[in-house]
């Protein structure tokens, strides 16, 4: 019987060894202050890529986000239209851009569907947008609505032209 209790008192010690080992070292992976710092370093990394790409943009409250370049918001001209309050925003994966767009010439604008150019850093093109103006009498102000289903919102600017007959 002695040396079968000596053999269990053995299993016993391994036995609360390989438990110490085991609590040592979970307790030693939450206190690790090199890996906390290390995941605080990979989300501020994340964070400023982020501000990077969406350099001309800011996000509100509700999750949404708004085009912020002084150049893509300034009033634009075609033909004897001006575009102005324009409003350019990203929500859920969807980006829509508002404006009003007066006539400032001397005849009825008619019906036409336009071509809006969304321009990036280098003023290469991002998407186009193709919304109708409908009929404007001269000095009246009507509102354009175009949407992207992706989000183009982080822009430098645009640029309106004719759109292509196809």
């Amino acid at each position: 019987m002695e040396k079968k209790g000596k053999i269990i008192l053995i299993g016993i010690i391994i036995l609360v060894i390989i438990i110490g080992l085991i609590i040592g070292v979970v307790i030693n992976k939450k206190e690790d202050p090199q890996e906390q710092v290390g995941t605080v370093d990979k989300e501020e990394e994340k964070q400023e890529e982020e501000e990077i790409e969406e350099k001309y943009t800011v996000k509100l409250e509700d999750g949404s986000k708004l085009n912020v370049s002084e150049e893509f918001n300034t009033t634009k001209r075609y033909k004897d239209l001006e575009i102005s309050n324009i409003q350019y925003t990203e929500k859920n994966g969807i980006t829509v851009l508002l404006a009003d767009v007066k006539n400032i010439g001397t005849s009825k604008h008619e019906i036409e569907i336009v071509k809006i150019a969304i321009l990036g850093e280098n003023g290469e093109t991002i998407t186009e947008l193709n919304p109708i103006i409908g009929e404007i009498e001269v000095g009246e102000t009507i509102k354009i609505n175009a949407n992207v289903s992706a989000d183009v919102v982080n822009a430098k600017d645009l640029r309106i032209e004719e759109a292509e007959e196809k």
